[in-house]
């Protein structure tokens, strides 16, 4: 567990993993040069479970995960960051899943926005290692402080932090680590994700957004996709959700989606299957959403591959803050 400067959260995210069904563990957390008073949080706490370390001064969130990796000494590892609240069942759950899953390297969950946000609301991500990969096109489908990952990964040196994409240096390293080991989701809650002002998607939005978009960029290229600035913009619009709202854009969609699959089908990149389940479901979520009301062959071919005439009704159950903490939620993540 990372911390800087989280005198007002840390107790309680400590509190939530000593608390855990499964006890036998070693909690390391790591204070970055806090400037508040944060290690006084931390020293308050006795338990022979929880190892304390002080950064003598501030050397970033990368080197202190770096620094946390080399200091681990269990055969899995947890990640969690100071300002979120772990579920009592999470490392029993993910240590239970991992050992009967071998062939299994990381394991996450689903995780419940809450915080500064009007309506709180609970993201399932992918379950499947195929599934998961695809979905790196659009955002992180695997949640940082929720996952538990085995140390044989620290042994090989595969996770290891890039400054270079620094405020998604997660989203960079799944992109590329899951083309060597495989991953998979729990459906079940493993942590609640606090949203509040100071966390690192607020602080840092536009340099995370940018990092998260070469992110992107990258994989386009190692699946062999060329876009023009047209496509990138209109890729980033459906990553940010700024869907148009009338049938050109549908086919737009459909048209830079269709490039992206006759290019997967050289390169191989991505599971062609899971890659159209993806699209296919991006397809119909801009349709519902804006409420197109045109069947899929008024849209022509293109559309017909992903849409069919149920996807075009507007998803009235969703209503605005609904719909509302929901977009904020994909934000967070896309970042």
């Amino acid at each position: 567990m990372p911390v800087y400067n989280a005198k007002a959260y840390v107790a309680e995210a400590i509190q939530s993993v000593l608390r855990q069904s499964y006890r036998d563990f070693e909690l390391l957390v790591i204070d970055d040069g806090s400037t508040d008073d944060t290690r006084a949080v931390v020293r308050q706490f006795d338990d022979p479970r929880l190892v304390i370390t002080e950064n003598l001064e501030n050397i970033g969130l990368v080197a202190t995960l770096t620094k946390g990796l080399a200091m681990s000494r269990g055969n899995f590892i947890a990640r969690m960051d100071a300002d979120d609240i772990a579920e009592p069942e999470r490392l029993a759950k993910q240590m239970r899943f991992l050992r009967s899953h071998p062939e299994i390297d990381i394991v996450g969950g689903a995780i419940h926005f809450f915080g500064s946000t009007k309506r709180p609301y609970t993201h399932i991500f992918p379950s499947d290692h195929e599934d998961i990969r695809v979905a790196l096109l659009f955002y992180c489908p695997l949640a940082h402080p929720a996952l538990m990952f085995r140390r044989t990964l620290v042994e090989r040196d595969l996770l290891r932090y890039s400054e270079e994409f620094r405020h998604a240096e997660d989203y960079y390293l799944w992109s590329h680590l899951l083309q060597r080991v495989r991953a998979a989701n729990l459906p079940d809650l493993v942590l609640q994700y606090r949203l509040h002002p100071r966390q690192v998607s607020s602080q840092h939005g536009n340099p995370q957004y940018e990092a998260s978009k070469r992110v992107r960029a990258l994989l386009l290229e190692q699946a062999k996709v060329f876009p023009t600035a047209a496509d990138v913009d209109l890729h980033e619009s459906i990553v940010l959700e700024r869907f148009g709202s009338d049938a050109a854009y549908m086919n737009s969609v459909a048209a830079w989606f269709e490039k992206v699959e006759l290019a997967n089908q050289n390169s191989k990149f991505w599971d062609q299957p899971a890659l159209h389940r993806l699209l296919a479901g991006k397809c119909k979520e801009i349709a519902r959403r804006v409420g197109i009301g045109r069947p899929p062959a008024a849209l022509g071919p293109r559309a017909c591959q992903y849409l069919q005439d149920a996807d075009f009704q507007p998803e009235r159950f969703i209503n605005r803050l609904q719909r509302r903490a929901m977009h904020i939620a994909r934000l967070a993540l896309a970042r």
